[in-house]
């Protein structure tokens, strides 16, 4: 089993998120094990999918801190999405995460 963090995503007009930057997490040592990447959303749901642990990062005045895990979640019938796992939490919902623009085309 992996696992990821992502620290920050990037929403459509509805909120859902679209894609992410990420990397692969060496929880023995809390270090980055692979450089972060931008990847689409799906990545992350094939993560999730394999049995990985995914977890967001939200900014701190000591960083980013690891805080709440993703899950997949379906949405227009067969499209599938992340979302935060569990009851909301003040300041660690998707809104409060970094975000990012896609480059142009």
């Amino acid at each position: 089993m992996k696992t990821f963090a992502v620290s920050k995503v990037e929403l459509d007009p509805g909120g859902r998120i679209t894609a992410v930057l990420w990397g692969q997490v060496d929880t023995g040592k809390n270090a980055w094990a692979t450089p972060e990447v931008v990847v689409p959303v799906a990545a992350a749901v094939d993560a999730l999918q394999a049995g990985d642990q995914v977890f967001a990062l939200f900014p701190s005045i000591h960083g980013h801190l690891p805080d709440r895990q993703f899950v997949v979640a379906d949405y227009d019938g067969a499209r599938k999405t992340i979302v935060l796992d569990g009851p909301t939490a003040y300041e660690r919902e998707i809104h409060n995460m970094d975000r990012f623009n896609p480059p142009e085309p």
